[in-house]
């Protein structure tokens, strides 16, 4: 009888519960997983923006600021772009109108407002489209992650796990300052001042830049930055 009504408990607070909301990238196709890689492609909404600079810093003090193209559907509001992706499910990527056409950095500075367990911000780097970038980002959990998009589905870096932990990252971090400093097919990401990892690319990380936003995530953003290093 007792058994019956732990049961029965059990069964209630897990409906009460309702659906575990976790990230798109999180559930997203991974190449090298198993020996038959899923067929689906990772859905990736992308509001892109015409490259016609290598330098931007925009602070969004000034609610005309457009570093990501003057479609951008986001409001600019309390000092920051608010990309509001909490009612959808799969990841964003908005893409700047600057790039690197040389060796530079890449930095942007996140608030996170609403995000759901392991939910990932961070820079787009090397994009083609929505479907061929490389990502340095990192997640609620205080993990980071450095992955390679081709064709929508999603490919290690030199090995790495989807999510490597570091003790240099809090858990829950709330504000988090990513920095990409591109050096040929070299890479090193900087979290919050601290350099966490460096990779190699098998091509140089240059073209066309950006950030991303996963699904069920509000993450208002303070600062985006494009600078060449000459």
């Amino acid at each position: 009888m007792h058994r019956v009504l732990a049961a029965i408990l059990v069964a209630i607070l897990a409906t009460a519960c309702g659906r575990t909301r976790t990230s798109g990238f999180f559930e997203g196709p991974l190449i090298g997983t198993s020996q038959h890689p899923p067929e689906q492609h990772a859905g990736i909404a992308l509001q892109t923006a015409a490259v016609t600079d290598t330098l931007v810093n925009s602070t969004f003090d000034n609610v005309v600021e457009r570093p990501f193209g003057d479609n951008c559907p986001f409001e600019i509001y309390s000092g920051a772009l608010q990309i509001d992706n909490s009612h959808l499910s799969d990841p964003l990527v908005l893409l700047s109108v600057a790039g690197l056409q040389e060796d530079g950095t890449v930095s942007a500075d996140f608030e996170l407002r609403e995000a759901a367990s392991h939910c990932v911000v961070g820079l787009v780097l090397r994009a083609d489209d929505n479907a061929d970038f490389l990502l340095a980002g990192v997640n609620s959990r205080g993990q980071y992650t450095i992955q390679q998009c081709i064709g929508g589905l999603w490919a290690p870096v030199m090995g790495l796990e989807s999510f490597e932990s570091s003790r240099l990252l809090p858990w829950d971090p709330g504000r988090i300052s990513l920095t990409a400093e591109v050096h040929g097919c070299y890479v090193d990401l900087l979290v919050n001042g601290q350099l966490i990892q460096v990779v190699k690319a098998a091509l140089p990380v240059l073209g066309q830049v950006g950030v991303f936003v996963d699904g069920y995530t509000w993450a208002a953003l303070d600062r985006f930055s494009v600078v060449p290093l000459d």
